[in-house]
């Protein structure tokens, strides 16, 4: 099944559960304006639980540059984003508001403005700063710095507000804007704890708590475990997960083979990851190593599709990154890589497939 048909798909079950289940209630609207444009087209997307986005319509601007969506009523609060060629504007949706959004065909996801709700306008500031500060915030101080802005003006009074779950959950660059691995569980934390006190029965609350404890528990065994990987006390951390047939493949049934072992934790869905493949290809061919590799993909169907093609051994780990593999190895980003020995020892920890060549 190609991307376009999934799209499809994933459409047309939330259409019908919301036919099913929202007969004669109101809906939400967005109603925009877009100048220097016209016949446009402008896709509205709604994020799942695990951060991927899927589309629920698509609409073209008219002469003037105008479009709209209606939508049913949610469930509860989620987030949904316009995307106009790759560009975007995120809005919070809580209830059954009518949100505006004013922009220009050049300016889309960088000059905007909002209303319709005080989440929304809020939700456009952030993105707006983020935007602003992204070139500054390379160093540790000064993301130190923004992230501590960023708590005391948006999150510390959110109350619950979806727009703390969605900035909580923010990515800059492919890395997280608050990492679970560091002092930000502290951040994360009380973003779980207000969603606990204030929206109790939120589905995001669950998930919320349970990557706050993930995040304690990693930023606990973080030093322990990478003098573990320094030191080479420990020979194996065992991976146990199910390739694309559905069978279970063991990382300790590749050590015994005497040959290196690279584990490479990859996320099949990012545009970088098929020149990562390319470069990983010529180690595996080549006969310098063995390759295991871990997927954290809840799009089965697209997660096969992508791998069909490769000859090494590759599993899915469905949790999207929560799982017992992710948190014995610490791994906090992707792409990450992990190389054992012919012994089967674990002997080092990398971040690009060049380093890989380099300590083989």
């Amino acid at each position: 099944m190609n991307k376009i048909m999934r799209y499809a798909a994933v459409a047309a079950s939330i259409a019908a559960l919301a036919i099913a289940g929202g007969c004669g209630e109101k809906g939400f609207k967005i109603e925009g304006q877009l100048s220097g444009s016209d016949n446009d087209k402008v896709l509205l997307e709604k994020a799942d639980y695990s951060g991927y986005w899927a589309i629920v319509d698509s609409v073209r601007t008219d002469g003037s540059g105008k479009f709209s969506f209606s939508q049913p009523r949610q469930s509860g609060p989620e987030i949904f984003r316009l995307n106009l060629d790759d560009q975007y504007i995120y809005l919070p949706v809580d209830s059954t508001e009518t949100l505006k959004v004013n922009s220009s065909k050049t300016g889309f996801g960088h000059d905007f403005t909002v209303e319709g709700s005080e989440q929304a306008v809020r939700m456009a500031k952030f993105e707006k700063d983020l935007i602003a500060f992204t070139p500054y915030l390379e160093t540790a101080d000064s993301l130190a710095s923004f992230k501590k802005r960023v708590y005391s003006e948006y999150l510390h009074d959110a109350r619950g507000a979806i727009m703390s779950y969605y900035i909580l959950t923010k990515t800059v660059g492919g890395k997280p804007l608050f990492d679970p691995s560091t002092t930000d569980f502290r951040y994360i934390a009380a973003v779980a704890n207000s969603f606990k006190n204030f929206r109790p029965d939120d589905a995001h609350t669950p998930l919320l708590v349970q990557l706050a404890k993930a995040a304690q528990s990693r930023h606990n065994d973080e030093q322990g475990i990478r003098t573990v990987i320094n030191a080479t006390e420990v020979t194996m951390l065992e991976i146990e997960l199910n390739d694309r047939d559905g069978k279970t493949r063991r990382l300790s049934d590749h050590l015994k083979k005497g040959k290196p072992v690279i584990v490479a934790f990859t996320l099949m869905r990012d545009g970088t990851t098929p020149e990562i493949n390319r470069q990983l290809a010529s180690i595996y061919n080549a006969g310098l190593a063995d390759i295991y590799n871990v997927s954290p993909d809840r799009d089965q169907y697209g997660w096969k599709e992508s791998v069909s093609n490769l000859p090494w051994t590759t599993v899915l780990d469905p949790s999207a990154g929560q799982s017992r593999a992710f948190r014995d190895y610490n791994v906090t980003q992707l792409p990450t890589f992990f190389i054992y020995d012919s012994n089967g020892e674990l002997t080092a920890r990398c971040s690009t497939v060049k380093e890989i060549r380099s300590k083989l």
